[in-house]
């Protein structure tokens, strides 16, 4: 009787605790989807992330807008990770030794000891300079193995090799002033460029391009995505130590390829969620994002900048190379214009020289019947001084018109021909 009752609290007692946990589990879930929800950031309405500085003073003025979830949103876990990194790496190059980031009891810096050969990497026991050397077009090495990319490429956060050693401020400071160990990091940029088929063209504005192998290396890189994580560690990496100039260059590299040529489709979100946000300088940061808004497919699901403003610097440019075309065919009109009256100018010089031709062969006409129309005139007076009185005086007279018809015939035919040679000369 007893054993019954009890088996039976047992019972209440375990349903009451599966269904408190079951609430409590409810409750989280709940709770971190409201959180998500609350902090998704959607650029429809031209909203600024609170966790991306990139406009800030663009945006500053912006009156805020009611945010619509129903869009697609940022990725906002990501958004935070690379606004912590760029606030890490503030003040980087100023002298204060009011540093306390060091490990307790330590006070070593490991990683730029590794990278002056003076320690191997732990657990794979490799000298820096064996990496360079025999780990190069290793690449089964390279993709299997996960341990060594936190020794060639430290950052301020820990990753999955607890044996390697996040960086220090004090460390990052000197290492920064190290043009020896940046050489060295130099060379390990290269060496995972090769494995992810990239080349470095140029060393002093950090160009890169498709390797020779670029296809085989592409398709690797876009079936495990867990070297995308690398590569956001590389930039981190690059930015932290001095070589910033390296990052820009990469990701604009990845732009192209994801978005221009449509390659790596496995790596674009991470190039948009994480890459262009890893860039330091905030110029370059701008421009990346214009360039990936450019050649985004579909331009109203973009959320990681303003878009309102990006779409009115894009018509901005376009309605600019239209004034340059319309200027251009201004400048190409004048120019006609000015030809034309050059030959209009020739032409009327031509007819002129023509009419003047014409016009003197008329006053030659003019002077040949003159003399005929003279002696005329004096027969008909002579004729008129004797034959006064005569009754054929009529007669003569209207010989006289007749006379006078006919000369007025010959000069208006000579005026006639003057005209048709005048149209031949112009056709």
């Amino acid at each position: 009787m007893y054993f019954l009752k009890f088996l039976k609290s047992l019972i209440w007692g375990v349903l009451r605790s599966v269904r408190s946990l079951a609430t409590l589990f409810w409750r989280v879930i709940s709770s971190h989807l409201r959180l998500r929800n609350i902090r998704q950031i959607n650029m429809e309405s031209d909203d600024e992330c609170e966790l991306d500085s990139t406009w800030e003073e663009e945006c500053e003025n912006k009156t805020p807008r009611k945010k619509n979830y129903k869009m697609r949103s940022r990725n906002m876990s990501a958004a935070k990770d690379m606004q912590d990194f760029r606030h890490s790496c503030r003040n980087l190059d100023d002298d204060d030794d009011n540093d306390d980031e060091d490990e307790p009891g330590e006070g070593r810096f490991y990683n730029l000891e590794f990278y002056h050969g003076q320690i191997k990497s732990s657990p794979d026991d490799v000298h820096i300079d064996e990496f360079h050397q025999k780990w190069k077009g290793q690449y089964h090495w390279l993709e299997d193995c996960h341990s060594y990319i936190q020794w060639l490429f430290p950052i301020q956060e820990r990753g999955v090799n607890w044996d390697a050693h996040v960086l220090t401020k004090k460390e990052i400071k000197v290492f920064r002033k190290d043009e020896e160990a940046k050489r060295k990091l130099v060379k390990s940029y290269k060496l995972m460029l090769d494995f992810y088929g990239i080349c470095l063209v140029d060393e002093t504005t950090g160009e890169v391009d498709r390797a020779l192998n670029w296809m085989e290396r592409f398709r690797n890189l876009n079936r495990y995505s867990h070297n995308n994580l690398r590569i956001t560690r590389i930039l981190k990496c690059l930015g932290t130590l001095g070589l910033q100039h390296y990052q820009a260059p990469l990701v604009k590299f990845f732009l192209h390829e994801t978005l221009e040529k449509e390659e790596l489709q496995r790596v674009k979100q991470s190039v948009l969620d994480y890459f262009i946000f890893a860039v330091l300088d905030k110029s370059e940061r701008r421009e990346l994002v214009r360039f990936a808004f450019k050649h985004f497919k579909h331009r109203e699901q973009f959320v990681w900048g303003p878009k309102k403003f990006l779409s009115g610097e894009v018509d901005s440019k376009n309605e600019e190379n239209k004034d340059n075309n319309t200027a251009e065919h201004k400048e190409q009109r004048e120019t006609n214009e000015i030809t034309n009256d050059v030959n209009e100018i020739h032409d009327n010089n031509h007819v002129r020289s023509i009419e003047n031709e014409i016009n003197g062969e008329k006053d030659q006409q003019a002077a040949d019947v003159q003399p005929v129309e003279a002696d005329s005139d004096k027969n008909n007076k002579a004729e008129h001084d004797s034959d006064d009185n005569s009754p054929c005086n009529s007669g003569d007279n209207d010989v006289k018109k007749n006379q006078e018809l006919s000369d007025s015939d010959a000069k208006k035919e000579g005026e006639v021909q003057c005209d048709k040679k005048l149209a031949s000369h112009l056709c």
